[in-house]
């Protein structure tokens, strides 16, 4: 049966401004407020950017650092029937000019300093924004919309090529509490607590809107994270729900961080390394979750534990594999299915994989099956371009710097395999990558070569290269890229 026009209508901003009134909704670095005074801001902002000009549908660009005023501003649009856009303050300035071109954005909210370097008409900075909120406005009613109809843009982090504009419709924060909710046991008690940035899709979906729309606390922090500011939110605001990515989960772990009131963790973002989950369990005795997503699904739509034995829906996923399933050494192709699924991209796409479709999405990554049992399980198995043929034989590169990895504790914090060369199989090369723990550099070469003799030859890469860190994008990401970059360049030292 078909909903009726009435109930298919909705805000998103009104559906996550639901909680008890005198409940807090919202801590940051400045204080806290209720989800009655969070409301009424809301309300505010909304009003001042329908003075401002902005109508139903246009888009605007939000680049604020997190905090209650990033999160007022953003359901502020929402509310009015506005699009916001969420990026980070950190983007550099020839990257926003081509997300305002691709969004057509006609507004522009953003840090001061950002604001005035980039020297457009319609940016706005966070100081002038603030000062207009406190000028008297009338209200401003929620404007209803349809289930389908855009309620906020996302951009992909650029891991495969340039970012790509994800357009999310309301419908996708009704059911964003439910993972939280059916898995991690979250009720409005909870405190939420996420180190990666709010516009990031895995925070912003299973954090924010996860915590409000169960009438929850969310805790916000400007700055950027590092395991002694953690440190210092743990302590100070007592989170019960905490949500992070791998390699900081392994920061963590290698700095000592407590955890005295968290019962859940989730890591998502990456693939969880299994020394750093197994760790993380030894050291802190609290559940990790281990979740696969997207910016496109806004939800996780796989999860394990260490108890499981591969990756298995989130409540209200629905998992379909392709149709070619099985053409790489067993690996195939999913597609999701879920009420999280964005409409599509703000550009087409022609360095990506990751499509669109009947089925919901599917990503560019592939999966093997874990074992039968309904619903099926899965295993991991990497982008579709991280399992390549060498030699006739294919290569599982995310296992293969997985077992490296394993074999080299104690001398390296993370490896990386990096598959290079052309279309043709005889060609492509392996290249490692990896972060020298606290012995010598000669000490730790030393260990790889000894780790690499006991693998056949077109499992040994054709070289080595000991950096001091990865290239990562804001959200923590490994921009493999970049490496691919180092190597076409000649930079990386070959030792075979």
């Amino acid at each position: 049966m078909c909903p009726s026009r009435e109930s298919a209508r909705m805000n998103a901003a009104l559906l996550l401004l639901g909680g008890a009134p005198d409940a807090t909704a919202l801590i940051d670095a400045a204080g806290k407020v209720t989800y009655a005074e969070l409301k009424r801001r809301v309300e505010r902002a909304a009003a001042e950017w329908k003075r401002q000009g902005i109508g139903p549908g246009e888009r605007c660009v939000i680049g604020l650092n997190d905090g209650i005023d990033w999160v007022v501003a953003f359901l502020g649009l929402i509310w009015m029937g506005g699009v916001p856009i969420a990026v980070s303050p950190r983007t550099e300035a020839a990257l926003l000019k081509d997300l305002i071109t691709d969004s057509g954005a006609k507004s522009l909210l953003l840090e001061d300093a950002t604001a005035v370097a980039l020297a457009d008409s319609r940016a706005q900075g966070r100081l002038a924004w603030l000062l207009r909120l406190k000028m008297p406005a009338t209200t401003v009613a929620a404007q209803q919309a349809e289930a389908e109809s855009p309620a906020f843009w996302l951009y992909s982090s650029g891991t495969t090529g340039k970012p790509k504009g994800i357009i999310h419709p309301h419908r996708v924060v009704a059911h964003a509490h439910a993972f939280a909710r059916e898995v991690l046991g979250a009720t409005a008690e909870d405190i939420f607590y996420s180190t990666s940035k709010m516009f990031f899709a895995y925070p912003l979906g299973n954090a924010l809107f996860a915590g409000l729309r169960l009438g929850a606390c969310v805790v916000l922090d400007e700055e950027w994270p590092n395991p002694q500011r953690v440190a210092q939110n743990i302590e100070k605001h007592r989170p019960t729900l905490f949500f992070s990515v791998p390699t900081l989960y392994r920061r963590l772990l290698e700095a000592g961080v407590a955890f005295p009131a968290v019962r859940c963790a989730v890591s998502a973002g990456e693939a969880c390394p299994p020394d750093v989950a197994e760790g993380w369990r030894r050291a802190t005795g609290i559940q990790l979750f281990n979740g696969y997503g997207t910016t496109e699904t806004l939800s996780l739509m796989l999860y394990c534990t260490t108890d499981l034995p591969g990756l298995k829906p989130t409540p209200l996923t629905i998992v379909r594999t392709e149709s070619d399933e099985g053409s790489r050494d067993g690996a195939c192709r999913l597609w999701f299915s879920h009420p999280g699924v964005a409409l599509g991209y703000s550009r087409v796409i022609t360095h990506d994989s990751a499509r669109f479709g009947p089925n919901g999405f599917s990503p560019g990554d592939l999966f093997r099956s874990a074992g039968g049992g309904q619903p099926p399980t899965w295993k991991f198995a990497g982008r579709s371009d991280q399992l390549v043929k060498v030699f006739g034989r294919w290569v599982d590169t995310l296992a293969l710097e997985h077992d490296i990895g394993q074999r080299l504790q104690g001398h390296v914090r993370e490896v990386c395999i990096v598959p290079q060369g052309g279309e043709q199989e005889d060609v492509t090369a392996l290249h490692l990558f990896a972060i020298p723990g606290a012995e010598q550099h000669i000490e730790v070469r030393c260990a790889i070569e000894a780790a690499l003799t006991e693998y056949p030859a077109y499992l040994k890469p054709r070289s080595i290269q000991l950096v001091s860190d990865f290239p990562r994008t804001e959200t923590g990401k490994l921009r493999r890229g970049e490496l691919i970059r180092l190597i076409r360049a000649g930079t990386s030292q070959a030792t075979r």
